[in-house]
C-alpha cells in the first residue's frame, strides 16, 4: 500500500519555532492534536538534532520515553530475535528488568547520561542502552542516541505484527506491566543553587518514610554519583529525587503500578526535596 507521511515543522529553525525541542507534552500538543485529525495511525517525534525520540498512538497520546524503550526493547527480543544485554539509566522503567526476566536477557543499570550508556553497552555487548530522555541508542547502529533510527524501528514493529500502537502498548503492558509514569521539574534560584543542592541532599539523605503512596518502603537507593537518592515500594513501584549539574533543577521521577498512585507519589519527592 501507500504510505502518507505529514511533516510538522521540517522547515530548518535553529530556534524550534519557540518551542522547547523535547519531545514531550506540553511541547508537543499541536503534533498530538495533528494526529487525530489527520487520521494517522502512529505519531513520530524527534527533537532538534534528532538524538531523541517521541511517539504517540493513533489516537494523538502520548507514549511516555519509558513505554517506549519497553517497546523496542520487546522488538527487538520478538521480531529480531535478539538475546543480548539491555543497558538502561537509573531513572528508566522496571518494565525493562522484568523484560529481561522473561526473555533471559541481562540488564545493566547506570548513571543519567550516554557518557555512562555508551560504555557499558561497549563492555557488555549490549544490544541497546537508553535514558528517560527519549536517547536510545542500537548496537547495530552505534552506541549513541539516535531518534530516527529508534522512531524507524517501531514503524518496523508496526509493519511486522501488522498491529497499532495502542495493540502493542496493551500487550508489553500485560507482559510487562501495568506501568504508570510521570516526572516533575522543580527549578530553583540560580543564585543558591550551588549552596541548596548541599542542604537539599543532605535533607534526602535523612529521609526515610515508611510508606510512599500507600506502599511500604522496602529498599532506600542512594545513587552512586551522589546527587540524588531512589526509594522502592513493596509493588516494585518507585521515587527518584535526582538533582542537576547543569542547571539550577531538581528532577522528581516516579513509576507506578497504578494511574492514582503517580501524584502522591510526586508530591511526596516534592515534600522531600522542599521540606525534608
Amino acid at each position: 500500500g501507500k504510505t502518507r507521511v505529514i511533516e510538522l515543522h521540517a522547515e530548518r529553525n535553529p530556534y524550534f519555532g519557540g518551542v522547547n525541542p523535547e519531545p514531550i507534552p506540553p511541547n508537543i500538543d499541536e503534533f498530538l492534536t495533528r494526529i487525530s485529525k489527520e487520521r494517522a495511525d502512529v505519531g513520530l517525534a524527534v527533537d532538534g538534532d534528532a538524538d531523541r525520540a517521541g511517539l504517540a498512538d493513533e489516537q494523538g497520546t502520548f507514549v511516555t520515553t519509558l513505554t517506549t524503550y519497553a517497546l523496542l526493547m520487546w522488538y527487538l527480543l520478538e521480531v529480531r530475535k535478539l538475546r543480548k544485554p539491555v543497558v538502561k539509566t537509573v531513572n528508566m522503567t522496571s518494565m525493562i528488568d522484568r523484560l529481561g526476566e522473561k526473555y533471559g536477557v541481562p540488564v545493566y543499570e547506570v548513571p543519567v547520561g550516554f557518557k555512562y550508556i555508551g560504555p557499558k553497552m561497549q563492555e557488555t555487548g549490549a544490544m541497546m542502552g537508553g535514558e528517560e530522555s527519549g536517547g536510545f541508542g542500537f548496537a547495530m547502529h552505534l552506541p549513541e542516541r539516535d531518534g530516527i533510527v529508534a522512531d524507524l524501528f517501531f514503524l518496523d514493529f508496526m509493519l511486522k505484527t501488522k498491529k497499532k500502537p495502542s495493540q502493542l502498548i496493551a500487550e508489553l503492558m500485560a507482559l510487562a506491566g501495568p506501568s504508570f509514569y510521570n516526572r516533575r521539574d522543580l527549578h530553583r534560584d540560580p543564585a543558591r543553587y550551588q549552596q541548596e543542592k548541599v542542604e537539599i541532599m543532605k535533607r534526602l539523605d535523612q529521609a526515610r518514610p515508611r510508606e510512599l503512596a500507600g506502599h511500604t518502603v522496602k529498599r532506600v537507593v542512594p545513587l552512586d554519583t551522589k546527587d540524588g537518592v531512589k526509594f522502592f515500594v513493596d509493588d516494585g513501584s518507585w521515587l527518584l529525587m535526582r538533582l542537576s549539574g547543569t542547571e539550577p533543577l531538581v528532577r522528581v521521577y516516579a513509576e507506578t503500578r497504578a494511574m492514582a498512585e503517580i501524584k502522591p507519589m510526586l508530591d511526596a519527592g516534592e515534600r522531600m526535596v522542599n521540606d525534608g
